[in-house]
């Protein structure tokens, strides 16, 4: 305020000091030139009462005799004698002497209107202009007693003359008013600003109270008053809304016209990858995130539109929503600010700004995308053994078969059956998984006499294939669901002789261990077959996935072993691991905690 207050007071009282000054001076002329004008007159009069009693008492000899002496004189001297003109003009307006012209040059006086007015009232003042002295003129007209006219006149114009004569010290009077002026008028300035300069604006105090500025103090308080508290609702608003958006899974921006960021969240700083360590309140949104395709949404939204956009990140999959912020005090009619929210397009000129909103959608469309191969995988696997049981059930309808092999055809059919009900089984038990259906009651498990009755269960298999299973280990009590872990047992080694070698082996270790201070049952299913690629190991878990589709055509399976081996041990609580050398053999680890929570 201090400056700017300055220069408007200076300005102001420098302003009101030179027209004051104008003013006076305006009155002043206008004093002295009445002043003078009377000055004039009285002389002229004076003059006329002079001369008039010389004709009275000499008659005209007095005017020649004047004019004679006057014209012994030098014109310097002449002017300083005398410098008005006399007239004296008979009865009838005939000019009988002047002194300024000969009187036989003159045409008749008696219509001009100082002599008329001066016959009917005795003397008369005039200003006109002479045609014969060329100049502005001021006339005293006084009649004598025979009737004639005296007429003393001078130049008007010795009136402005005299005023110009002035014009120098003038001139001079006004420059200094003007520099007293400049410094009294930047003195009182900074004199009445400097108590307001001073003023708690805190508190609205000042040193020294003006009388007229006790109201401003007094709303200066009270304003004060408002302002702390609406200040402290807005830092209780803006804690909550702190608290509410930093506990939100969603990232959130808020940004202004300019696309310059006003709050954020530590959500939106981790979905998109922005530093930690930097403070991006107040900078443009470039310096959070330069996808193109999040500037784009902002420019639209900008423009009032709503926007959704999906947004790729590396392997990350993110869905933005940027809305407009609508100004409600633009939108005057309330009927229009209902509606405004729910324009497909808000005017441009309400939009103060946008607010973005980041979904994380990887996990989502990762499900979308399991879902449409799961549903792909089970209606190929499920068409398969329905194409050979429909063709092969077709064939014996139609009688083509030969007795003798009706039998091969039988056993066809069972297996592909088989196949189909394991296959549904596997499928019903993974829902089940899926559902974690708390209805299944838990129960002590005995962990080696378990995989004893497995590799029991497994023996036409492994002569079939000519591999071993080897157990070894302690006997381990787990709480779990016996037939879950069971499946367990029975895919890791199932899968050990389906994939391996004529004359390889299974070995089942069986040991105890400590994994972030919880106990955990150790099973390690290794074999000694044709082993898994390290790009297949991560999705060897993954439902109908297969390394080689050939090779497992020919071992058979469903292709739902492993990812319900993964399931039932994230059912209780475990974890999984796949280690392969490829052409060496596989290793499985599964850790089981030995207690339920």
């Amino acid at each position: 305020m201090g400056d700017n207050m300055i220069k408007r007071i200076f300005k102001s009282t420098f302003c009101v000091s030179i027209v004051t000054m104008l003013v006076v001076y305006t009155i002043i002329v206008g004093i002295l030139y009445d002043y003078f004008q009377h000055q004039i007159k009285a002389e002229l009069k004076a003059e006329a009462e002079y001369v008039a009693a010389g004709i009275d008492a000499v008659g005209k000899d007095y005017l020649t005799d004047f004019e004679n002496d006057m014209e012994d004189k030098t014109e310097m001297e002449n002017d300083v004698i005398h410098k008005n003109r006399i007239t004296w003009i008979g009865e009838d307006g005939k000019v009988i002497f002047d002194s300024k012209v000969s009187e036989k040059n003159l045409e008749n006086h008696k219509d001009r209107e100082e002599i008329i007015s001066a016959k009917e009232n005795g003397e008369d003042y005039e200003i006109r202009y002479s045609s014969t002295l060329g100049q502005q003129t001021i006339y005293y007209a006084v009649s004598l007693e025979d009737g004639s006219i005296l007429r003393i006149s001078s130049a008007y114009n010795s009136v402005f003359s005299l005023l110009i004569a002035m014009l120098q010290p003038t001139l001079v009077l006004i420059l200094v008013i003007i520099i007293v002026s400049y410094f009294m008028s930047k003195s009182v300035a900074k004199h009445i600003v400097a108590p307001i300069n001073d003023m708690d604006l805190t508190y609205g105090e000042m040193k020294e109270e003006y009388e007229e500025l006790v109201p401003l103090l007094k709303r200066i308080r009270k304003q004060n008053i408002l302002i702390d508290k609406q200040m402290e609702d807005l830092r209780a608003q803006q804690a909550k809304f702190q608290a509410l958006t930093e506990h939100m899974s969603e990232g959130l921006l808020v940004l202004d016209r300019k696309q310059n960021i006003l709050s954020y969240n530590m959500a939106a700083v981790e979905l998109l990858g922005a530093s930690k360590e930097m403070d991006y309140t107040g900078k443009n949104v470039i310096s959070f995130d330069r996808n193109r395709t999040l500037r784009e949404a902002i420019s639209e939204a900008l423009k009032g539109y709503r926007i959704q956009r999906t947004l790729e990140s590396g392997e990350r999959i993110y869905q933005i929503l940027v809305n407009p912020i609508v100004a409600e005090d633009v939108v005057k009619d309330e009927t229009v600010a209902r509606q405004a929210p729910k324009m497909e397009k808000a005017d441009e000129d309400w939009v103060e700004g946008v607010i973005v909103i980041v979904l994380d959608e990887t996990e989502k469309e990762k499900r979308e995308q399991l879902r449409r191969e799961f549903t792909s995988n089970v209606s190929h696997e499920l068409k398969t053994p329905l194409t050979t049981i429909s063709g092969v059930a077709e064939i014996i309808m139609n009688g083509i078969v030969k007795p003798e092999d009706i039998n091969g055809f039988a056993k066809s059919i069972y297996e592909e059956a088989g196949r189909l009900i394991d296959l549904v089984n596997d499928i019903i038990f993974l829902s089940k998984l899926d559902e974690e259906r708390a209805d299944m009651d838990l129960e002590q498990i005995m962990l080696r006499e378990l995989a004893i009755q497995t590799k029991e269960r497994l023996k036409m298999s492994c002569r079939e294939k000519d591999v071993s299973i080897h157990i070894v280990g302690e006997e381990i009590a787990i709480e779990g669901i016996s037939s879950m872990i069971e499946e367990v047992m029975y895919n890791l080694m199932d899968n050990g002789i389906k994939y391996n070698k004529e004359g390889g082996k299974v070995a089942v270790t069986l040991s105890k261990t400590v994994c972030e201070g919880v106990e955990m049952a150790r099973i390690l299913v290794e074999d000694t077959g044709i082993g898994i690629p390290q790009e297949s190991l991560e999705r060897v878990f993954e439902r109908f996935y297969r390394v080689d589709k050939s090779h497992s055509k020919a071992v058979g399976g469903t292709g739902l072993g492993l990812s319900i081996v993964k399931h039932v041990v994230m059912f209780h609580g475990g974890s999984i691991k796949a280690d392969s050398v490829l052409g060496e053999g596989t290793s499985i680890t599964v850790l089981l905690p030995l207690k339920q929570k």
